[in-house]
Formats: structure tokens, sequence, C-alpha cells
């Protein structure tokens, strides 16, 4: 919408706040492989929503095409702003599936057993499931809730990376992110990073015996969310000319699917935003005085009372037209 239609930052009367948080969650395509997402805005006037069907269609071709609910009688000025993405991460080896419940603890101290994918801490360094595995940091902490550690699941998989990191909510998710990534930074510079940056395998006989190797445990995550923004549904644009010409924002919401599980990471977002004029685009005004009408004169008074009132109803008390030759 920002970048194809408005052409700055939008700005969205009584909800100025949100629209410069999602201003400011700038967005790089170098970010995303081409082939990963499509992003398109327009008018309804101008075929948009066959354009975004056509598009999908040739980009996506085992996805549906979009299905655009609710636009009729939408004026044909109406913005239309659409965006998807979809990115598939196959693991190089496949994890474990957790054979016993796994106790995931919130952030309320509620624990709840769920299924999990893992390694086994019992395999040796051939394993591959565990070899894909790269520790990015590890900090140990006086008890096992306050270690931090951070994991890039299989580093085969390319261009994407996952990254899981147990580490302190930071005040945003950005911020979250930005600590993680100094921790990993940090965590190259440790003398020990090489061996440090597996997981270590089990070990059979010498010193001490027996000894299990590092192990890896994750919840599996099924997460589908529709989350409207209803905070900015109803407000007015606040950009130029869209304020004058009465724009609102009458949809806007995302959907997002997402898994993450044994085999790898699968996302599916989408967006919608439907911005129509408010009642229609402004229409040219004709003021013809072409059937009965009212003539009062009065002075330039709000307090004053008419002093001639006239009701024209009859074309007799009009002066006939006569067509005269040039």
């Amino acid at each position: 919408l920002k970048l194809y239609i408005i052409g700055e930052p939008v700005e969205v009367i009584g909800a100025e706040e949100l629209a410069d948080s999602l201003n400011r969650a700038e967005f790089y395509p170098d970010d995303l492989q081409a082939e990963s997402f499509f992003a398109a805005a327009g008018f309804l006037e101008e075929d948009i929503i066959a354009e975004i069907q056509d598009e999908m269609t040739q980009l996506f071709p085992s996805e549906p095409a979009p299905v655009f609910n609710d636009m009729n009688g939408l004026p044909p000025e109406t913005i239309i702003a659409y965006s998807y993405l979809n990115v598939d991460i196959e693991f190089e080896y496949p994890f474990y599936a957790g054979n016993n419940e796994f106790g995931f603890r919130d952030s309320n101290g509620t624990v709840t057993e769920v299924t999990s994918f893992c390694t086994r801490p019992d395999s040796d360094s051939e394993n591959m499931a565990r070899e894909q595995v790269d520790v990015l940091y590890y900090r140990q902490g006086d008890q096992t809730s306050e270690t931090e550690f951070a994991v890039d699941l299989c580093t085969y998989t390319n261009p994407y990376q996952v990254v899981l990191a147990c580490v302190p909510l930071q005040e945003n998710l950005g911020e979250t992110v930005d600590f993680v990534e100094r921790k990993i930074s940090e965590f190259t510079q440790d003398p020990n990073y090489e061996q440090m940056r597996k997981l270590r395998p089990a070990v059979t006989g010498g010193r001490f015996g027996e000894q299990p190797g590092d192990s890896l445990i994750v919840p599996d995550v099924l997460y589908k969310l529709t989350h409207h923004f209803t905070e900015l549904q109803g407000k007015a644009l606040g950009n130029q000319p869209w304020l004058d010409q009465g724009y609102f924002i009458q949809k806007a919401l995302q959907m997002i699917d997402f898994t993450l599980g044994r085999t790898g990471v699968i996302l599916k977002s989408d967006a919608i935003i439907v911005i129509p004029p408010l009642g229609g685009a402004p229409q040219l005004r004709h003021f013809h005085f072409n059937r009965p009408f009212l003539i009062y004169i009065k002075k330039r008074d709000p307090a004053a009372s008419p002093f001639f009132v006239m009701w024209v109803d009859n074309a007799e008390l009009m002066k006939e037209f006569v067509f005269e030759a040039q």
C-alpha cells in the first residue's frame, strides 16, 4: 500500500500509533527469495483482483487463487492491497518423533504436555539428524531455566535458516532478535567455539564409562491465526489526497499458517486491505433547476425571516426559449 499507492508512510486518523509501528516494520524484498512472496495493490476499476488472481496462479500453481469476498457494491475507486508469503523449508534429515510427552512451561508457569521431535542422546556422531544441528549460542545458567541457547536446526537449508532461541524476551520481538544476533556473534569468539557449536555425541567406554550425548527436544508447533486489525478498520486515511476524498479502511486482516515439525517448516501468510472512498468517489455535481423549486429572499442574517417566498411549479412563469439562426 505504501509503495504502490500512497507513496509515503501511511497515516491513519485515530490509529496513529499502530500505523507508525507498521510503517517502521520495514520490509526489504532482498530478505526473501522472489519466488517466496507476492504483493500488489491497485483499484477495482483497474481489475486489480483479476490481476492478483492471475499472478498468484502463475507464481504459486499448487495453491488456490485468493478469493475476495464482500466486494459487491464497492465503488470502482476502491483500493485493494494484497500480499502473500509461502516458504517451505525441508530439513536435510528428519528428526526423530518424540515417544513421550514433552512438558512445555509457559511464562505463567503452566506446564502442558505436548508432542515433540528430537535427536537421540544415545546416538553417536554418525547420526545425521544430530550432525545437521549447529549450536549458535550457549550460556550455562545457575538453574536449567536460566540457561540461554540458540540453535540452527539444519545447516543445510538454503537460502533460509531456521533459528530457535531460549532467551529472555526483550521489549519487543525486534529487540529480542537483535539480542540473539549479538549473542551469536559473541559466541563465535569463544576459544572453544568449534567444539561447542556441535551437539556432542554419546560416548561409550573411556574414563567415565558410557555417557549420553547432548539432547535436543523441540515441541511441534502448529499455528493458525486470522487477525483482524480492528484498530484500523473504519478509520480514515490521513494522507492527501485520500483524506479529502474520504478514503477509509474497511477491511484489514492477515492470515498466518505456520508449522514446525520433524521434517521442516512451512509458513504461509496472506494479508488483505480494502480501502473504499466514503460513499464512493466524488461525483460531478449538477445544479440544474429543471423541476419545481423554491425561491426566497431574506437579509443575509441567520436570524432574519424571508420577506419574499415563491414556489416555482409552472413553466408559464418562465421565458420561452426561441432558437435564432446565426
